[in-house]
């Protein structure tokens, strides 16, 4: 446990240091942000965020009215469309009434959300989804027990490990990557 809580300390540390230098060397400005918010036909309350230079990485979370959610990500690169360069303010805008328009939001990976201005763009200049977590567990129907079964296997089983690279180069930064992603793996590996 010490040897756990080292570590955290030290990933912290090396994460901390590595943004602080990449802020001072970059000064941040080439970082944009773009979000929204709006209310599903089902009255789940969702918002977006995008954020990046040339590659965006777009997060959009859901919460229903009775509190379980979802939050998904989806990535794209705007400046593949030549129409987003003259019209920067427009393409977000119609990118905001793609995202509410999702018939199957965070579901299917086949679903594009893009800007009408871009129709004659390259596949990845609109944003497609590369991440889904669903934070509500699925439903489970009761079945009844029978007066002679074995107690289920309480053990948890591992089916695959978690790639880490895609968050440490992320948090870290590509210099502190390989590192962190050492890290988070050593921190993370266990009874899952």
């Amino acid at each position: 446990m010490y040897l756990r809580g080292t570590l955290v300390l030290l990933l912290f540390l090396a994460c901390l240091s590595q943004l602080i230098f990449t802020a001072e060397s970059r000064g941040d400005n080439n970082i944009s942000i773009q979000k929204g918010k709006f209310t599903t036909k089902d009255k789940a309350q969702c918002s977006w965020v995008a954020r990046g230079e040339d590659k965006y990485t777009m997060t959009v979370t859901c919460k229903p009215g009775n509190g379980d959610g979802f939050t998904c990500k989806y990535t794209g690169k705007p400046s593949r469309c030549t129409e987003y360069r003259s019209n920067p303010e427009g393409y977000w805008k119609q990118i905001a009434r793609s995202v509410k328009k999702q018939k199957k939001l965070c579901a299917d990976p086949r679903a594009l959300i893009r800007a009408g201005m871009c129709k004659r763009a390259p596949l990845d200049a609109h944003f497609k989804l590369s991440e889904t977590s669903q934070a509500k567990p699925p439903k489970t129907e009761k079945t009844p027990t029978a007066t002679n079964t074995t107690p289920p296997d309480t053990k948890l089983k591992c089916t695959g490990r978690t790639d880490h690279s895609e968050v440490a180069k992320e948090k870290c930064g590509d210099s502190w990557a390989s590192l962190c992603t050492f890290l988070f793996t050593v921190i993370q590996s266990g009874d899952c």
